[in-house]
């Protein structure tokens, strides 16, 4: 069952298939994945990703990052993912947590675990939550690149208890990111109850904002994937044609500079490269999705062959803005030991 969006033939060649026809490979970046914290603020219906402050993966110590940063230089990343749940300071009992590894706030430590990876050599990519200016202000020093999925304008029920998910306030946050010139991921998520207008409300809206500031490198496209234990554990997620159907409608809406992302582990994509994806997000020889840990990554020489398209490798910063040098000077030896001519990782 489709949700009644025009099919790839409907669209114009040059933007169905843009991934493989306007620059003849398809990308990806190669990453570790850093679960810094898992408290947060927010109780969205489909995520499994949150735990309480007494759980484990509450709050990683020192040890635990520098050990993974260093298992991911190894294995030849580039990208040092750090995620964690959404402004958990604002959870009682988290901050207890921070002072006993020595820091008065997690902004503090995070800064200083990005610095550990850049000395380790990796380039920190923070999907950062909503922040304050001055904070991300802060963390444009360390990041290559930064992100928040918008996942829909709309106000959903999967979304009523979680005050970070105010679409205005997260369409700010991007809008932010945009005046400080930081190269920027968002996206939206496909099945949590939104309609088929919302989507385009939400591509429209990410589409307006880069024409204006132009920092955002890739739009994810991301499919909903059941969690146990949560409200939406019963849901179905929706359908590879719906998939097909939303990654057309993005490649139509967006500007031709931004990718669209598809992630492979959650859903199979060939096909979705010939609607016009063009990236397959950051891919870890390391460690699991810890977002949807139900979900391997897939061998990435099997997946060239897979999708019958090259893959090409990227750092988390797209080559257009290593190439404009949107980044700090802290992090500018790194970015210029890693990258080739042209801004993508050197071979």
């Amino acid at each position: 069952m489709t949700d009644g969006l025009s099919e790839c033939g409907s669209v114009p060649i040059g933007l169905c298939t843009w991934g493989i026809y306007m620059q003849g490979f398809v990308t990806f970046s190669r990453n570790v994945f850093i679960p810094l914290t898992r408290v947060c603020r927010n109780s969205c219906a489909y995520c499994g990703f949150k735990c309480e402050v007494h759980e484990e993966g509450a709050l990683l110590d020192e040890q635990s990052v520098v050990r993974l940063l260093e298992r991911g230089a190894v294995s030849s990343c580039t990208e040092a993912l750090f995620t964690f749940g959404e402004q958990p300071w604002k959870v009682e009992g988290f901050e207890d947590k921070l002072e006993e590894i020595g820091f008065d706030s997690f902004i503090d430590y995070l800064m200083h675990s990005s610095r550990k990876a850049i000395e380790i050599g990796l380039l920190p990519h923070t999907n950062a939550g909503v922040l304050s200016f001055s904070d991300l202000q802060r963390l444009k020093s360390v990041s290559a690149s930064m992100g928040l999925m918008l996942e829909t304008t709309a106000n959903l029920n999967s979304h009523s208890d979680s005050p970070g998910k105010d679409p205005v306030e997260r369409l700010r946050f991007i809008e932010a990111a945009g005046r400080l010139k930081i190269p920027f991921t968002t996206g939206i998520l496909i099945g949590i109850g939104e309609s088929i207008s919302d989507r385009i409300d939400s591509l429209e809206a990410i589409a307006r904002i880069h024409r204006r500031f132009g920092h955002i490198q890739e739009v994810i496209i991301q499919n909903f994937s059941p969690k146990p234990g949560t409200g939406m554990s019963r849901c179905q997620p929706p359908s590879t044609s719906t998939m097909l159907d939303v990654v057309s409608l993005a490649r139509r809406i967006l500007p031709a500079d931004v990718a669209v992302q598809v992630a492979p582990n959650l859903i199979d994509p060939k096909f979705l490269v010939g609607h016009g994806a063009s990236d397959l997000g950051g891919i870890s020889t390391v460690t699991i999705d810890h977002i949807n840990p139900e979900a391997p990554w897939p061998k990435i020489d099997e997946l060239a062959r897979a999708i019958g398209v090259p893959l090409r490798e990227r750092l988390p910063i797209y080559p257009k803005y290593v190439m404009d040098s949107w980044y700090s000077d802290e992090i500018k030896p790194l970015i210029e030991m890693l990258s080739d001519r042209e801004g993508f990782r050197k071979v």
